[in-house]
């Protein structure tokens, strides 16, 4: 690359949780990507588990808390899924996380053929986890590269910043002040609007193990 050229850009996947938040902290913290157009992407997922307003209401004042607080530029965009019309099929399962994301992620990125990078909160905790998440993962990829299947530029890549990180080590690394507006729990509580941890699936159990699990 020569010194006139600028940097490929960065797309950041963001729903707000422990981990797309650690991995937004380090793009907007360290040295090596302040030369990078960065793109910051919350996709509100509504499903059965009913997760999206607090997920929005976390991305809402994490992302206030980085632009008053870091001197670093970056573009926020937004789109919706909304799985909930699935109801009067009975189904047992809905659209992963992680294939909404991908399929969102590729979309954005062939509008926008300057992304070098797709950034997703990954952790050593994820990987360690066992049980069907690489073959998640492999699928994320696989949805991305069909979506990439017609283009003819050459296809941005998966960039996982904290994945030597443990979920806990992420949650020490964020300012105190993002660590409270972060969104962890799959089945939310609302009691007059506000959102609490069910304390119950699978997320809780794991934070419950570092942190008194209160929001």
């Amino acid at each position: 690359m020569s010194a006139t050229q600028e940097k490929p850009s960065i797309l950041c996947m963001f729903s707000g949780g422990i981990d797309s938040t650690g991995a937004l902290h380090h793009l907007l913290t360290e040295e090596k990507f302040a030369d990078c157009k960065l793109f910051v992407h919350h996709i509100h997922i509504h499903n059965r588990e009913n997760r999206a307003k607090a997920e929005a209401k976390a991305v809402k004042h994490i992302l206030q808390y980085y632009k008053k607080n870091v001197s670093r530029n970056f573009v926020f965009t937004e789109s919706t899924f909304n799985s909930t019309g699935f109801g009067p099929l009975k189904a047992t399962r809905f659209p992963y996380d992680a294939d909404v994301i991908a399929f969102y992620a590729a979309n954005i990125a062939t509008a926008r053929k300057d992304i070098g990078q797709v950034v997703v909160g990954r952790t050593k905790t994820d990987v360690e986890s066992g049980g069907n998440y690489s073959s998640r993962m492999r699928r994320r990829q696989e949805i991305f590269d069909a979506v990439w299947l017609l283009e003819k530029d050459t296809k941005p890549e998966f960039f996982y910043p904290i994945l030597e990180l443990t979920k806990e080590e992420v949650w020490y690394s964020l300012p105190e002040a993002v660590r409270n507006w972060t969104w962890w729990c799959r089945t939310p509580v609302y009691k007059n609007e506000i959102a609490k941890p069910c304390g119950r699936c699978g997320t809780c159990m794991q934070v419950k193990t570092f942190i008194d699990g209160s929001n």
